[in-house]
């Protein structure tokens, strides 16, 4: 009870029991005719005045104090009511006094069969059939949360309903008998707890099975090692890793660049943005062995420890030599070729530029009239089956060139509008023969270009040959030169022609791929056409692009960039 309050009752007491002193005086005195006891009356009545003001203002103060006592009775419980926590309390006889509406919800109870008169053995059976993993014995569970109480121990213990709620439930003992006991909705916080643990265990076993070497070290000492790094270690049991200097294991030569790598974990952004650095393991017996090695800084317990990942890359090491070799032999035997192709170009072309020069002779019959028509006829043919020989010849002898990085590029201004003419008038012929019509499309005023003039005529040619050959008769061709504003110089070539597949395009510009397969084919050539041009484009910082439909033609484009552009002197 409130201090104040006892206060208050003592002092209510002590008046009234002056009131009744003062008023047996009174009466005795009106019982004896004596000038003492009329002195004692006159006192009396004074002291009975005084005791009635002192009892009015007594019950005014004690008025005052019980209503702010019930205010305050209304405020504690309205704090009770709304709390977040369930609360309920039971006298020495475990009888239930009070509760909250937010404990009858955690709770899961009809409040309905809450009273005053509500043991706590009740409720504890009540709540058995709530819980789940409590057993199957109602009266075991019930005597052991009942036993508890009785030894006067305090304590917390979770329980958890079939819905997947879990709440903590409190037990405080209070000083004047019985306990309190409090109930608070932990779901969201086991299960968090829950995910981290099986976070920890998962990460646990990824460290421990994982297939690279894992070693967490505390300022170049050796903490904890996996599986695998025994085995990389060359050692069979932890204790042999543990407690050594990481360092002892790695060659001398590279203690600088590991020095960052063995030290202290203390920056963590810096280690987390470590490289990966090759290294080697050296073993008790003197084995090396090929290593990467990655580092993070991690809470190792209350520390923050260095972890690297160790990966044994011997095997990798040995592919890439494996691959590093192939490929220099590989070059090597692309040198060779391209000297081999290079050197029987120019010994075959000798013969044949006999074989065209004699077949030239006879078709002019120089030296008199041959005697047989037939004879000129195979004339004739000799001496287009050596130009065609030729331009297949000079084809390979430039690609090669290009492929040992012997061609060289001789650069001069080059007027763009006069190098295309002569390109058409070089294929005009081929086209008439066909029945192909060759449109020329201009942009006025094209500027010069800085190149090499023999590559381009020859990029030009081949994309012009190549149109009037896969052109049909009646068919047609457009060339067009355009000065793009922030790209260089354009020139197109494009053809109503058979075209050729999407998938196709990247085989018609691989060397010596040809489209159509050897048995449908009947388009000759080497497929060297495209791939060179696309190399000489290249050799000028530019590009060819090809694009193309199945039936409908194809456009090829030849980009030059704008560092190429000459403008004409005025």
């Amino acid at each position: 009870m409130n201090s104040r309050y006892l206060k208050y009752l003592r002092g209510s007491s002590g008046i009234a029991l002056i009131a009744g002193t003062l008023a047996v005086l009174l009466f005795l005195s009106v019982f004896f005719d004596h000038a003492y006891f009329d002195f004692v009356s006159r006192i009396a009545v004074v002291g009975l005045l005084a005791c009635a003001v002192l009892a009015f203002l007594q019950a005014k103060r004690s008025r005052n104090y019980r209503k702010v006592m019930k205010f305050k009775d209304s405020l504690l419980d309205s704090v009770f009511d709304n709390v977040a926590i369930g609360f309920c309390v039971f006298d020495e006889n475990f009888r239930l006094l009070k509760w909250n509406d937010r404990y009858v919800e955690l709770i899961e109870i009809d409040p309905e069969r809450l009273t005053p008169e509500t043991t706590f053995r009740e409720m504890v059976g009540w709540n058995f059939e709530n819980y789940v993993n409590v057993g199957d014995d109602r009266e075991e569970f019930v005597s052991s949360s009942i036993e508890k109480i009785e030894q006067r121990i305090s304590g917390t213990v979770d329980r958890q309903f079939a819905s997947g709620k879990i709440i903590e439930i409190s037990y405080s003992l209070r000083r004047e008998g019985g306990f309190i006991m409090t109930v608070t909705d932990v779901t969201s916080n086991r299960m968090a707890e829950q995910s981290l643990r099986e976070n920890e265990d998962r990460y646990r076993r990824m460290v421990e099975l994982s297939p690279d070497a894992i070693v967490a070290h505390k300022g170049g000492f050796i903490i904890y090692v996996n599986e695998a790094a025994l085995t990389l270690f060359n050692k069979k049991d932890r204790h042999d890793l543990i407690g050594q200097r990481i360092a002892g294991y790695f060659p001398y030569s590279d203690s600088d660049s590991l020095d960052v790598y063995f030290g202290a974990a203390d920056d963590v952004e810096r280690i987390n943005n470590l490289p990966s650095l090759k290294s080697k393991v050296i073993r008790e017996d003197g084995a090396q062995v090929n290593v990467e090695m990655d580092a993070s800084a991690l809470f190792y317990g209350d520390r923050i420890v260095m972890q690297l990942v160790i990966r044994d890359i011997s095997a990798q090491m040995q592919i890439e030599e494996f691959l590093k070799q192939a490929k220099d032999e590989a070059e090597y035997a692309a040198q060779i070729k391209g000297k081999f192709l290079a050197n029987m170009s120019h010994e075959l072309r000798t013969p044949l530029n006999a074989v065209i020069g004699f077949s030239e002779v006879i078709i002019s019959q120089i030296f008199g009239p041959v005697g047989s028509a037939k004879y000129l006829e195979y004339a004739h043919d000799i001496n287009a089956s050596g130009h065609h020989l030729l331009e297949l010849i000079n084809d390979i002898l430039d690609f090669s060139k290009i492929e040992a990085g012997e061609q060289k590029i001789n650069e001069e201004e080059v007027e763009v509008d006069v190098l295309v003419n002569e390109c058409i008038r070089l294929t005009q012929q081929r086209a008439i023969e066909n029945d192909i019509n060759i449109k020329l499309e201009f942009d006025p005023l094209l500027p010069q270009i800085f190149a090499d003039r023999r590559m381009i005529k020859q990029i030009l040619i081949n994309l012009l040959s190549n149109a009037v050959k896969f052109t049909p008769t009646g068919g047609r061709i457009v060339t067009s030169v355009q000065l793009l504003e922030d790209e260089g110089l354009k020139i197109s070539v494009s053809d109503n022609g058979i075209g050729i597949h999407e998938d196709d395009i990247e085989k018609a510009l691989t060397p010596f791929v040809q489209v159509d397969s050897e048995k449908s084919r009947k388009y000759h050539g080497t497929g060297l056409g495209l791939p060179l041009s696309k190399n000489l484009a290249e050799m000028h910082e530019g590009r060819l692009e090809l694009t193309s439909k199945y039936g409908e033609g194809t456009v090829v484009t030849l980009f030059l960039p704008k560092d190429r552009i000459r403008q004409k002197a005025a």
